[in-house]
């Protein structure tokens, strides 16, 4: 049953006012009906909110401890909140891959898993690229439900959780015996974790069954510290074999039990070698060509050309091979290096090829999933936070035409954000948190997400949540420039940097086919389709604007690409959930940091001089070529940029904290986010 089916059939719970977005927007060079329904935004936005008191739930759970709980459960919320993260992630896997009787049914209150799993679910459908490609590489049951699963009924679960309190409804007796059935698991998680709660894992070295690792141990009550499973420095004894395993060993014999299932002829292409990495489509041939030179390459060192693999012979041949590789990271890196890049000798203190990088970081850790779910659920986690910043997860939020005004400029702005990866295909964009609401909403369709942006954009961009500073602060300098010059709008105006003044050279786009539009705050609207031309001409009933979309007359009466009201203001403020800080042990801030606030101060001193010398020539009607070519370069949008930094004092310059950056959470990750080989 497709999403749109599930929205007809349910009562208008997330939709009880008009949608009045346009019929059309212009992508490129195509005008598309709304890829994203204002019932789909408010849905996922609903799902965020229930994630948030999940994670309240498990800090309120370790916060008011009795002295009995103490000395069995941490008292830490923080590490608390990771380990049972961690579990959803387990939970997660061992629902996916478990034993279903048939084929996943059609969606219903009956299959939806637990809150804890959808979280885990949620986030992977936010890496599209590597959920695509992790549901189509093998044909075992986790990759086959993957595929089942790859567009979330958001209205469907939304449903399920109460609008005002936020608490699931609970389970009927069908979906409780569904997800336990599968999983072999309780449906209801638990929110605290003691000392004594165990994992089953298999041992890489032997592949017997460990059934009593723990989760946690007393030597995590020190920050950084711990050798349980949910812990950084997890290490255990395995039960039979005496042999010490820790999570990478169980990543490279992950990689070596793929392989092995390759020589048994069956269906398997390695990670991160199945897509293109320009376009993330599937690439059979190109993969079939790597894979064959690793196996190749595996064959030779180990001496197996002449030896096939049987069906009952993969794990034993399996565990050799890892044996053979030391169960090391690094001499796995030394080995695909050498099968994708036989000509090229490897140097331990040579740069890592980007494509063997994410082969080994995509079996540097155990699990099905070829990503590090619980890094990037925790980073999920600070945009989640800036919504709730926003007042965006209260459910009174979007009940007034205002709030429902918000939400359609939201879903306007991120047409135009995919108007303008299709102008510049080769650039790194970074996306406001209004957009990123809605391009995330977007991506929990994974394959309508997919279809849509390969014939927009030409590819299906990914959604990269581990970015240096410095990355992100020049990618958003370029991404405002091109749109101010795309658009004639500020892309921003929540009181970060202003915009600089002289064009970027990085970004000469097109302009929209219209014409030019002065630099005044109310005329924004008319550059993206928002307002009747006085040269449009009316037909069926619609009006086309300027060539640039379709829209119903007397609609998006206000609607702009920006909004110039105070309360608006931090929707338009970059998205840095996705920075990735990498700190020495005892930094607290790189440098950078404080260069992208000093940078933007001297920005605000520039406008301002730019108006003083407006002034000057107005009543002086005099100044130099320069002077008067840099007055010109303070228009309205400049100058309000330059007002909002300077008024609003406590509003954070992007890209310059910590905070939604690693967070509190760092030392507590099991595997770091590019993990390097070793």
């Amino acid at each position: 049953m497709s999403s749109q089916q599930i929205d007809a059939d349910l009562p208008p719970h997330y939709n009880d006012f008009e949608t009045e977005l346009p019929l059309k927007f212009r992508v490129g060079n195509e005008d598309v009906s709304p890829l994203v329904t204002i019932t789909a935004a408010q849905a996922h936005l609903h799902l965020l909110a229930a994630f948030d008191k999940l994670k309240k739930d498990v800090y309120s759970a370790h916060s008011s401890l009795s002295d009995e709980e103490t000395s069995e459960i941490p008292g830490d919320p923080h590490r608390a909140w990771v380990v049972f993260v961690n579990r959803a992630v387990h939970r997660f896997d061992q629902f996916m891959s478990g034993k279903w009787t048939s084929d996943f049914p059609n969606w219903s209150e009956a299959v939806i898993p637990p809150l804890d799993v959808i979280m885990v679910w949620h986030t992977y459908l936010l890496n599209p690229r590597t959920y695509y490609e992790d549901s189509i590489r093998r044909t075992t049951p986790f990759a086959r439900r993957l595929a089942a699963m790859e567009s979330m009924p958001l209205t469907l679960i939304a449903s399920l959780v109460d609008p005002t309190t936020l608490e699931v409804a609970l389970p009927s007796a069908h979906r409780e015996a569904f997800f336990e059935s599968a999983s072999g698991l309780p449906f209801m998680y638990s929110l605290k974790t003691t000392y004594s709660d165990v994992v089953s894992l298999q041992c890489p070295c032997c592949n017997t069954i460990n059934p009593t690792v723990r989760w946690i141990t007393h030597e995590g009550d020190e920050e950084g510290k711990g050798t349980g499973f949910a812990e950084p420095d997890f290490v255990h004894q395995c039960d039979w074999c005496s042999h010490k395993f820790n999570r990478s060993m169980m990543g490279v014999k992950k990689f070596c039990e793929e392989l092995t299932r390759r020589r048994a002829r069956r269906k398997v292409f390695f990670a991160e070698t199945l897509l293109d990495p320009m376009t993330g489509k599937a690439d059979e041939m190109l993969a079939e060509m790597l894979t064959l030179r690793l196996v190749r390459r595996i064959n030779a060192v180990f001496k197996l050309e002449k030896k096939s693999c049987g069906q009952d012979e993969i794990i034993q041949e399996a565990i050799n091979l890892a044996k053979g590789l030391d169960w090391s990271s690094q001499e796995l890196y030394v080995l695909i290096h050498q099968g994708l890049r036989p000509r090229e000798k490897h140097h331990v203190y040579d740069e890592q090829l980007p494509r063997v990088k994410r082969i080994v970081a995509a079996y540097s850790l155990p699990g099905y999933a070829s990503i590090d779910l619980v890094a990037a659920i925790l980073r999920q986690g600070s945009f989640i936070e800036k919504m709730k910043e926003l007042g965006w997860l209260e459910s009174y939020c979007f009940q007034s035409s205002t709030g429902q005004a918000t939400l359609l400029r939201a879903i306007a702005r991120y047409h135009a954000f995919l108007d303008l990866m299709s102008a510049k295909p080769g650039s790194f964009l970074v996306p406001t948190i209004d957009i990123d609401l809605i391009w995330h909403t977007h991506q929990l369709s994974s394959a309508a997400y997919r279809v849509d942006t390969v014939r927009l954009l030409g590819r299906t961009p990914n959604h990269d949540d581990a970015v240096q500073p410095v990355t992100l602060q020049s990618a958003y300098d370029n991404t405002a420039a091109a749109w101010k010059a795309r658009f004639g709008v500020a892309y921003s105006v929540c009181g970060c940097m202003p915009d600089s003044g002289p064009k970027s050279k990085l970004f000469e786009l097109p302009k929209k086919d219209v014409t030019p539009v002065k630099p005044k705050i109310a005329e924004s609207g008319r550059r993206f389709g928002f307002f009747k031309s006085k040269k449009s001409k009316p037909g069926d009933g619609q009006t086309r604007v300027d060539g640039l979309g379709i829209v119903e007359p007397s609609k998006w009466n206000g609607q702009y690409l920006v909004s110039k009201e105070l309360d608006q203001a931090d929707c338009s403020h970059p998205s840095d959930h996705n920075i990735h800080v990498p700190l020495s042990k005892g930094e607290t801030i790189q440098p950078d940091l404080i260069s992208r606030e000093l940078a933007s101060k001297e920005r605000v001193v520039a406008v301002k001089k730019g108006l003083e010398q407006a002034d000057s020539n107005r009543t002086e009607g005099s100044g130099t070529n320069d002077e008067k070519e840099e007055a010109a370069q303070v228009d309205e949008w400049r100058k309000l940029q330059a007002e909002r930094k300077e008024n609003r004092i406590e509003h954070k310059e992007a890209f310059t904290t910590r905070e939604g950056a690693n967070g509190p959470y760092y030392s507590y990750w099991g595997v770091s986010i590019e993990p390097s080989p070793g």
